[in-house]
């Protein structure tokens, strides 16, 4: 095969999934003993079963947004949680680990442009991808990706998140903020209208102009405070019939749905977010129930905020009930 990569890709290596042993045997093994390291840049096998981790190395969108930057460390933090998660996959379901994507020069559109072909790479190749990045520029590419390998134009976006990230290019540059927005404007360029269902939005955090351009494309919005204990059973009813509109669904997390004192670091800061309890907890396992869920990020983890590195333990929470959902 034909190397795609350059300096805006690195492949994983072996020696950071390290961590505690207490034993060989399956009941006893944790992640960093699953762990397979792969080269996209190398003929690869199938991917089917696999869970494909990608880091998205990145955060000169969330320096063009005017946030705090740290987010580019995240994926590193990210795997030392992940290294010591204990073993409940199905015995079917493998885990591997494709590297990073890094932005280098502060070229972010290099960079998402990388993202999308690895993305689409290892759709191509039967794996489900969990991206980490990374400022929430990553949902650009992280589309692209999807839209490459899918040979359906019906696609959706959940986006879990405080904010719609629908702004306007600044000085004609994308950002963490201009994602969606970027993605509406190339749909109508190709002719097809994407899906989009926005959960956890707050007033506080979004102009009413953007609430006025998410209306005119058809955003479908659940705010912050439609999530509560009685109506849970009506936020996943909206999940599942948006989801039965498209062909494939791409989850995107913005850790900064979350209130402040279970995601204190993320490079912008909801400190009326939501709660991760039980409730919420029904509504991810909706979406991971999603037949047609392809694919899914994490974004705006800040390491360099993150008290008793609380953000990091919440995502890796999260993903640890995705990939033992995964049959």
């Amino acid at each position: 095969m034909e190397a795609l990569g350059n300096v805006f890709y690195k492949p994983s290596e072996k020696q950071i999934w390290t961590g505690r042993i207490d034993g060989e045997t399956p009941e006893f093994l944790r992640w960093h003993q699953l762990m397979t390291c792969i080269d996209l840049d190398t003929d690869l096998p199938s991917l089917e079963k696999q869970i494909v981790f990608l880091g998205f190395c990145c955060d000169e969108g969330v320096k063009r947004n005017q946030g705090r930057i740290g987010a580019k460390d995240a994926p590193a933090a990210l795997r030392k949680v992940l290294a010591g998660l204990p073993n409940h996959l199905q015995a079917e379901v493998k885990l591997a680990d494709a590297g990073d994507v890094i932005c280098i020069a502060e070229d972010m559109e290099a960079a998402q442009n990388e993202l999308g072909k690895r993305v689409a790479q290892i759709l191509d190749h039967g794996g489900f991808p969990i991206v980490l990045g990374g400022g929430h520029e990553v949902t650009y590419g992280h589309f692209n990706g999807l839209k490459a390998h899918s040979k359906s134009k019906k696609l959706g976006v959940i986006n879990l998140d405080a904010h719609f990230d629908i702004r306007n290019l600044a000085n004609n540059q994308g950002n963490s903020g201009t994602g969606f927005y970027q993605i509406f404007q190339d749909a109508a360029k190709e002719g097809f209208e994407p899906s989009y269902l926005a959960i956890g939005i707050q007033d506080i955090s979004n102009t009413q102009a953007l609430f006025n351009y998410a209306k005119e494309k058809g955003v479908q919005v659940i705010k912050r405070e439609e999530i509560f204990p009685g109506n849970i059973d009506k936020v996943i009813a909206q999940i599942q019939s948006f989801a039965e509109q498209t062909d494939a669904i791409y989850l995107t997390v913005d850790m900064d749905v979350f209130a402040a004192s279970y995601a204190p670091g993320v490079s912008a800061l909801a400190f009326n977010g939501i709660v991760p309890d039980h409730g919420f907890q029904q509504i991810f396992k909706s979406i991971m129930n999603l037949p047609n869920l392809k694919c899914i990020d994490f974004a705006e983890i800040n390491p360099l905020y993150d008290i008793d590195n609380r953000t990091t333990k919440l995502a890796a929470d999260l993903i640890f009930r995705l990939v033992n959902n995964k049959r």
